[in-house]
């Protein structure tokens, strides 16, 4: 990434001055980032409360909404090469339709998400095996009322500052029914690669050696558009709903190869001058992903006035790049919250809706 000359701009110096991002972070988010893996090895710690036995299913339904269906879109990522059955990741009321022997994980990180809440009472109608992980709320005394197996999470912070909390204990409940995803090697190195930025994105680490602040500078007032391939889609989602809840930002959003076949012819528009492209890589992605990556990059270049970007995944195991990506769109998130002079931490229009909804 261009470092964009030998003086600093005076947006560049502002997210330097570390005086300044105290002022605007008043709930201090900056803290919550810089914990995360802590966060990581707590939640590894997480285990299942007494419950009805659990048999190994035939699929899986992850059912969540916001920050906390998070974990549920991780998850998936992580499976889609090694799990033999199906993992859905179910946002809304109800559940849909499913085998008999189906798990369902409700997850809620405040236990008062109404359409978690809705999917969970269709399983048990349904008689499909129920696990809970949340905080507490409504959704935990459910589960303690009807006797079902939960994860029980550390409260205190917003849905989407818990993804730690909200996607490991997923990995437990899974190996808990036979259903193992990864080797102690593969987290090890996943707690490793997030410990190591957790050093690198952090406020004290000045614009040039920091990669989420060179990413926020870049985009700035610009709109990002967020593109990623097969290995790379759930952190493109993970990255627009934290630059809208913290940043307060609009986000486009797309996956190769499906945008090669109708928005790539957008970037030829006058309003391209407008958005910043962004592309999430892998390592691991096909000769043919890379190839339309590249491909995409010249030709979406002249209408957009300036190369994409490109940001990559750390580490070698899948777990490592999943959680690398994911926890360097939160800081990037952060940053441009900070160059827009918000706190990050308040979302008073999710609040207020909720509150609507409620009366």
């Amino acid at each position: 990434m261009s470092e964009g000359g030998s003086s600093p701009s005076s947006s560049a110096v502002s997210l330097d001055d570390l005086a300044r991002l105290a002022r605007l972070d008043e709930h201090r988010v900056r803290d919550v980032l810089a914990a995360f893996p802590e966060q990581c090895r707590e939640a590894l710690a997480l285990r299942m409360t007494a419950g009805p036995a659990l048999s190994t299913p035939s699929a899986i339904i992850v059912a969540g909404m916001g920050g906390s269906a998070a974990g549920g879109d991780l998850l998936a990522a992580r499976a889609a090469d090694t799990l033999r059955i199906p993992l859905l990741v179910h946002r809304g009321y109800g559940l849909p339709g499913a085998p008999a022997n189906t798990l369902v994980i409700a997850s809620s990180y405040s236990g008062e998400t109404v359409e978690t809440l809705s999917a969970a009472e269709t399983a048990l109608e349904r008689g499909h095996a129920l696990v809970v992980v949340t905080t507490g709320g409504v959704l935990g005394r459910l589960a303690e009322r009807r006797g079902v197996s939960a994860v029980m999470l550390p409260g205190g912070l917003m849905p989407r500052m818990a993804l730690g909390y909200l996607f490991f204990p997923l990995l437990t409940v899974l190996a808990g029914v036979g259903l193992s995803l990864t080797s102690t090697d593969e987290v090890g190195e996943a707690l490793d690669v997030v410990e190591a930025l957790a050093h690198e994105l952090g406020p004290a680490e000045p614009v040039r050696g920091n990669e989420a602040k060179r990413l926020a500078l870049a985009i700035e007032d610009r709109i990002p558009a967020l593109y990623g391939g097969p290995a790379t889609h759930a952190a493109v989602y993970r990255w627009k709903t934290d630059f809208a809840e913290n940043a307060k930002l609009f986000a486009l959003t797309g996956v190769v190869p499906e945008m090669n076949h109708n928005e790539i012819e957008a970037w030829q528009g006058g309003r391209a001058r407008e958005v910043q492209a962004i592309f999430l890589r892998d390592d691991a992605e096909s000769p043919a992903i890379a190839r339309r990556f590249a491909v995409l990059r010249d030709l979406i270049a002249p209408g957009a006035g300036a190369t994409a970007l490109e940001v990559w995944t750390r580490g070698k195991g899948r777990l490592a790049r999943l959680i690398s990506l994911a926890y360097l769109g939160q800081w990037t998130s952060y940053y441009l919250a900070m160059l827009g002079g918000r706190d990050p931490w308040p979302i008073p229009l999710l609040d207020a809706l909720k509150g609507r909804l409620s009366s």
